[in-house]
């Protein structure tokens, strides 16, 4: 039983504090909870106490009621809540509370019964009893005061928990004595039908620590009630740090199985065998190299678990080096031995220490693992550090085999079990809603929960969510459980959560699910703790600067490290720009590859580098690459050379002494940030002069659209008015024109010093009044879908409407399971958004009998510019006489090609209007930044400022005007600032942005602190449209 007081002002108290468990077959009666494994001082503020109950069997537990005789000098007691674990019927229940035991406070009462709330039960395979006996030899100084634990073995590594013998001091000092016999009745996971091996130790504590153990005996009862088996684990050694080897810990394999079976007669049938197969016990040697740079080693306690495929060692403290006497120093290895039971082939680590003494911080760089038995080598690459001050600030790791390849989870939670059960809970409660589906692709929904700042928003309850779609479809519960440092959802906190869950439909944007596939290098110090980003660039579009979760371990030396990617529907990939932050204690990574699998179509891309991405290391020295998408050998983009060719325009002050940067975007995505800077002339961008630049070993990027220029506002005269820019890709020898004639300054024209610019060339394409169309049309393979009579179209477009198109059926056209294409010319409808389909009779003959045509799919594609658009019908149209019989489709999916996109690059001006919350604090001083996404892509990371004016201030409203080539429909934002000034927190409301082309609002919410002090420290948000 624990018993947690409330976290308030005079939450705890001096009285004696009793409970009752009820159950479906019985009560316990009065229990006084006086004896209490963790605190002397028990019911204080903000403390959990436990408690053991023995009881006889109450059946389900339907209530408990606790309550306090009110004595003492504070007897008053605030009750957050009661949790029972009943091993033996595999439940722990949570009894909420939440409310005072106090004459003076609520309503008085100090008693209450509480009853268990069924979301937080856990539910988890019942445990059984063992009965175990330890005899103590009958040598000199053979007891011990120490804290006795022990773990049973079965088959397969499968094990119980830890468990101390005693449960408090008093039986420690009453047991384990001189030739003493000591029973234990325990309750403990099943482990099968074979216990292969237990682990018996102590903590080492008390007067007399040191015990000679003889044997262990554990009894238990055999399966349907036919009798009992005792195992005899045999001993006779010492555990003691003063002798024999020093250990504390042994592991004990069985010798003799005693049966006992009580026969019809009455008669007791007692067989002995002696196991014959028993696992043999290996000795381990363990080198432990520590790595040589400063402040490496260590003075801390060092504890080592080893994993293997049949069990593992259990915590094993590394006390006595073979090699040195001072353990654990700068440049030393390390040698230990450690006797186990065989492990089978060791495939992880678990090392930590305890973090004491003075030089407690310990840089750890490899393992070595040898089976003396076997002669197996083991070896196990860290390069980490543990230690609370530097890295990740942990001082306990896990690190596999080099070469591993299995599923690297350390972390067997209960809250796995948890889920698993809640979502069986939930399934139950669901049987009322015939509509709700709970079968389908599983995908990962990502979750930001804001807690209120009112008094009391807090809560410590386990919170869940439920996604709910179109028709009724919903999730299961999906668990926002905290991390474990975590108590609650805490007054003003952020908190980011991902859960996987049914897709209940359209709830974001997301399409796709990559497998992703990150190998880091095998070499020396390749590990890394810095930031990295991605960017996938694909035929229609590229995704965000993508942080990949580094999740503790990930990304370290020889480690291919795998987990899902959610992406707009950009296939088929193209490449990817890698980038590292440099942030960190270990900023250098060496990359080998990137592995991107597409779950559905499972077309793999491979993305390869196999260099460093590093600014001190490597022959490259950058922190950028960029890689091409290799798919079935072949590579997607090929590299060129660009010759960039800038003209400063004749008007006076014209050129610039800033530094000039630019990125050019095309079909194959963008070049990323292209630096000015070496050229022909020495002098670069003076008036009237044509500066020329060479990119070497750059991706293609086919035919190009824009491209982005600015400067850095530095020099004497930053300034600049720019006339065109030039770009030739020498691999497809073609030039593209961008003709700008603006100024780029911070006191000419709008005071913008980035530019757009869209390409000159695709001016030339011309749409005239007609354009042709080629219709796709797909019959469904179902019985009798086909039709031998006439089909005809009309599409419905945004400028106007078609005529009526007939698709006659002259060869054997429109048959079951068939795709059949036509081609015609019409006046330009625009985007289409509709189409009439009607299935009508040659020569218009009278319909005999009703006949339908199953249209299953049409794809329209717009051949001058090639757009494309899929109507999914999957629709039977009956046959008529005449046309004024059809049916009516939606477009449900449309390509538009890059040529239209092209088209569409105007320059547009936007108004931006910032809301800042008025709430204390709300304002800023720091220099704030919005990037614009939309369909045509992004207007780049833009300043926000205006000059003699006093921005973004408590409640206030500040308006911007920005000029950048249309965007299209708006997709995000993303708001940032510098953390500059003396009070950079800001408390964003809302952005809203206005076409001034068209007029379209698009309102963004945001309702979040920007600031690193506050919520979850984020200064940058990204906001999506409010529909």
């Amino acid at each position: 039983m624990r018993v947690k007081t409330g976290d308030k002002k005079y939450a705890g108290t001096d009285a004696n504090v009793f409970a009752i468990l009820y159950g479906e077959k019985d009560d316990t009666g009065i229990i006084n909870l006086k004896a209490c494994k963790l605190h002397k001082n028990k019911f204080e503020q903000g403390m959990i106490e436990e408690f053991t109950v023995e009881a006889v069997d109450l059946g389900e537990l339907k209530k408990v009621r606790i309550g306090h005789d009110n004595s003492g000098g504070s007897s008053g007691w605030f009750l957050d809540w009661v949790e029972i674990n009943a091993p033996s019927q595999g439940q722990r229940l949570r009894f909420p509370c939440g409310r005072w035991l106090d004459p003076g406070e609520d309503d008085g009462a100090i008693v209450r019964d509480l009853y268990s709330a069924d979301l937080q039960t856990e539910y988890y395979v019942p445990f059984v009893p063992y009965e175990i006996k330890t005899f103590t030899s009958d040598v000199f100084g053979a007891g011990t005061d120490a804290d006795v634990f022990i773990v049973l073995y079965g088959s397969k590594g499968v094990c119980t928990e830890q468990k101390h013998l005693c449960v408090n001091e008093r039986e420690r000092r009453l047991f384990f004595e001189r030739g003493a016999e000591d029973m234990f009745i325990v309750e403990l996971e099943d482990v099968g039908d074979i216990i292969e091996k237990i682990r018996i130790g102590h903590d080492n504590r008390g007067t007399n620590p040191g015990w000679h153990l003889d044997r262990v005996e554990i009894r238990r009862l055999l399966r349907k009630g036919k009798g009992s088996e005792t195992i005899i684990f045999p001993c006779e050694r010492w555990l003691a740090r003063s002798e024999e080897d020093g250990e504390t810990v042994l592991e004990l394999v069985p010798s003799d199985i005693i049966t006992e079976k009580l026969l019809r007669d009455g008669t007791l049938k007692v067989n002995e065998t002696e196991v014959d197969d028993a696992l043999e016990t290996h000795t381990y040697n363990v080198s432990v190299r520590t790595g040589d740079i400063h402040g490496a080693g260590t003075d801390a306690n060092v504890f080592l678990t080893i994993y293997g495929d049949l069990g593992d060692t259990g915590e094993r403290k590394l006390c006595k080096s073979e090699s040195n006497s001072n353990k654990f120093e700068r440049g030393a290895v390390d040698k230990f031995s450690i006797e186990a039971v065989d492990l089978g082939l060791v495939f992880k680590i678990k090392i930590r220490h305890d973090n004491s003494m003075l030089g407690a911080d310990w840089y750890l760089d490899q393992v070595e693992v040898v089976d003396v038995d076997t002669d197996e080598v083991y070896m196990f690459l860290c390069e980490r550090w543990l230690s609370k001050k530097k890295e990740d600030k942990r001082i306990e790791r896990t690190f596999y085999v080099k070469g591993y390849e299995g599923e690297r989870n350390s972390k067997n939670s209960s809250k796995t079990t948890m889920k698993s059960l809640d979502s069986n809970m939930n399934k139950k409660k669901k049987k009322k809603k015939a509509a709700a589906v709970e079968e389908g692709p599983v995908i990962p929904y990502d979750f930001t929960v804001s807690t209120g700042l009112d008094r009391d928003a807090s809560t410590t309850s386990r919170v869940y969510v439920i996604i709910i779609g179109p028709g009724d479809l919903e999730t299961e519960r999906l668990w926002l459980d905290l991390h474990e440092e975590k108590k609650c959802f805490a007054s003003g906190s952020m908190e980011h959560f991902q859960c996987y869950g049914l897709d209940v439909g359209q709830i974001k944007r997301v399409e796709m699910v990559y497998e992703v596939t990150v190998v880091t290098g095998d070499t020396q110090d390749a590990g890394t703790d810095t930031n990295i980003y991605i960017i996938v660039f694909g035929a229609n579009g590229c995704t965000e600067e993508l942080l990949l979760p580094k999740n503790e371990d990930r990304f370290e030396r020889g480690q291919e490290d795998t987990f899902n990617l959610e992406i707009d529907d950009i296939a088929p990939l193209k490449k990817m720009r890698v980038r590292v932050d440099g942030t960190g204690s270990r900023p250098d990574w060496f990359l080998d590859q990137i592995i991107m699998r597409d779950t559905i179509t499972e077309e793999v891309s491979v993305f390869t580098y196999e260099n460093w991405l590093s600014k001190s290391k490597g022959p490259k020295r950058t922190s950028v690459c960029e890689l091409a998408a290799v798919v079935d050998e072949e590579e997607m983009v090929e590299k060129t050379t660009y010759i960039i060719t800038v003209k400063t325009s004749d008007v006076s002050g014209a050129g610039t002494d800033a530094n000039v940067f630019l990125i050019i975007f095309g079909e194959n995505g963008d070049t990323g940030t292209l630096a000015l800077k070496e050229c022909s002339n020495r002098n670069k961008f003076e008036r009237k002069q044509v500066d020329i630049f060479r990119f070497t070993d750059i991706f293609s990027l086919g035919d190009l659209s824009k491209v982005r220029v600015w400067h850095d506002n530095k020099g004497p005269a930053a300034g600049w008015h720019l006339e065109y820019i030039d770009v030739k890709d020498e691999l497809m020898n073609e030039t593209f024109r961008f003709p700008c004639d603006r100024w780029l300054a911070k006191n000419e024209e709008d005071g913008q010093i980035m530019r757009e610019m869209a390409c000159a060339n695709n001016d030339n394409l011309d749409l005239n009044e007609k354009t042709k169309y080629e219709i796709a049309i797909t019959t469904a393979s179902t019985d009798n879908a086909d039709t031998k009579e006439n089909v005809w179209i009309v599409l419905e477009g945004k400028k106007s409407r078609s005529k009526e198109l007939m698709m006659e059926n002259k060869k054997k056209k429109f048959l079951r399971g068939a795709t059949d294409t036509f081609e015609f010319s019409s006046k330009n409808v625009g985007e289409i958004v509709g189409i009439c389909l009607g299935h009508i009779t040659k020569d218009g003959k009278k319909v005999k009998s009703e006949s339908f045509w199953h249209v299953l799919e049409v794809v329209i594609t717009e051949k001058e510019l090639g757009n494309q658009y899929t109507f999914h019908c999957d629709a039977q149209i009956p046959l008529a006489a005449k046309k004024d019989d059809f049916m009516t489709f939606e477009c449900t999916k449309t390509v538009e090609s890059f040529a239209s996109k092209v088209r569409s690059l105007v320059p547009v001006k936007y108004e931006i209007i910032i809301i800042t919350g008025d709430i204390k604090g709300g304002g800023t001083d720091a220099n704030v930044f919005i990037t614009v996404y939309g369909v045509n892509g992004d207007s780049g990371k833009r300043a926000l400022k205006q000059k003699f004016r006093n921005l973004f201030e408590r409640g206030h409203t500040d308006r911007f005007t920005l000029e950048m080539l249309d965007l299209g429909e708006l997709l995000r934002v993303r708001v940032e600032h510098d953390n500059t000034g003396t009070k950079p927190g800001w408390y964003l409301e809302c952005v809203e942005i206005t076409n001034t082309a068209n007029w379209v609002t698009t309102i963004f919410m945001c309702g979040k602190w920007l600031d690193t002090t506050k919520a979850d420290g984020q200064i940058q948000r990204v906001l999506y449209p409010r529909y």
